[in-house]
């Protein structure tokens, strides 16, 4: 019955979305129309309104049964055009600014971390979909109360790796723009040399005889023409390789070994030597057998060791994985 009642919460935001139910302004006849919606409701009203209504002072909302009092200050606009979405990314936010610990918080123990993320999911779902609101919120409120200087930790330490984050990004930036402005400048160089290098053959071949030894010494000038700004661009490839903020990106990162595979849950899709052998050359299947004597199939090269090849892969893969030892 929960469930019924908040799809029809939700049908009923999305009626007239595009028009505001007090004034009937909509984005037709006024593109620049901003609506804006209130958590309490999530009531889509245009901003002209809210100001009209709402200046003086909290005030009901002005959809039809809904007994919601409102401020103006609670308002905001709309970043989704679902305000269900809208409405449960509010709720998440709001959950995990409480319920905010990490896998250290549980010195490294899994499970009890997914237990916990599973009752977050509870909390969001009940919230989300008006199932035992007051008792939720309860737990929510009790749960702040006794784990305040925790909470107040952990979101010191998110500021902090936020932070560290986009330092990290910045620098990267600054690195990659003065690259690129580098290998302009070489290049540009490079073009030059060159046609100095042309140049400067032309004038010693009109006073030598021997031009394989002109055209080797005018390289070997060209060679020692190492400019500055090749040098600078190989430091900067140095400095990205070294990224000075690579430490600071979490608390394992000075232990976490340097691994550019990507990470993948099925054990066997990265092995070198194949778990199967194809003892024979076909097998009694007549859906692979009819689809080798259709044209459009052989012409596109289609090839019965590869289908046999491939689904065997598949039913081998994820054998003996723990998921755990592949993080």
């Amino acid at each position: 019955m929960s469930a019924m009642v908040a799809s029809n919460d939700v049908a009923e935001f999305d009626d007239n979305k595009d028009m505001c139910p007090i004034c009937k302004t909509d984005r037709y006849l006024s593109p620049d129309v901003k609506f804006l919606v209130n958590p309490e409701c999530y009531h889509k009203i245009c901003e002209s309104c809210v100001d009209r209504i709402f200046s003086l002072g909290p005030a009901p909302c002005p959809y039809k049964n809904c007994d919601k009092i409102l401020r103006k200050n609670k308002f905001k606009t709309q970043v989704f055009d679902d305000v269900g979405v809208e409405k449960e990314v509010d709720i998440r936010k709001r959950v995990f600014n409480v319920f905010n610990k990490t896998i250290q918080d549980f010195d490294g123990d899994l499970d009890q971390y997914n237990k916990y993320l599973e009752e977050i999911e509870d909390i969001v779902y009940k919230l989300d979909n008006k199932i035992d609101v007051a008792e939720t919120e309860e737990k929510l409120r009790t749960y702040e109360e006794l784990n305040k200087q925790l909470i107040m930790s952990n979101l010191e330490r998110s500021r902090k790796d936020l932070e560290n984050f986009e330092q990290r990004q910045q620098f990267e930036k600054d690195m990659r723009l003065k690259k690129r402005l580098l290998e302009r400048q070489i290049e540009n160089e490079e073009k030059m040399n060159k046609e100095w290098a042309r140049r400067e053959i032309v004038n010693r071949l009109a006073n030598a005889s021997n031009a394989d030894d002109v055209i080797e010494g005018v390289k070997n000038t060209v060679k020692l023409k190492k400019s500055s700004a090749r040098r600078k661009l190989e430091e900067i490839n140095r400095v990205l390789q070294n990224n000075p903020y690579r430490d600071i990106m979490g608390p394992n990162a000075k232990n976490r070994k340097e691994d550019t595979t990507p990470f993948t849950p099925f054990n066997g899709d990265r092995d070198m030597e194949k778990r199967y052998t194809v003892d024979q050359e076909s097998y009694d299947d007549p859906f692979i057998k009819e689809l080798e004597k259709r044209k459009e199939y052989i012409a596109s090269g289609f090839r019965t060791d590869f289908v046999y090849e491939r689904m065997l892969t598949e039913a081998f893969m994820g054998l003996g994985c723990i998921v755990a030892e592949e993080v």
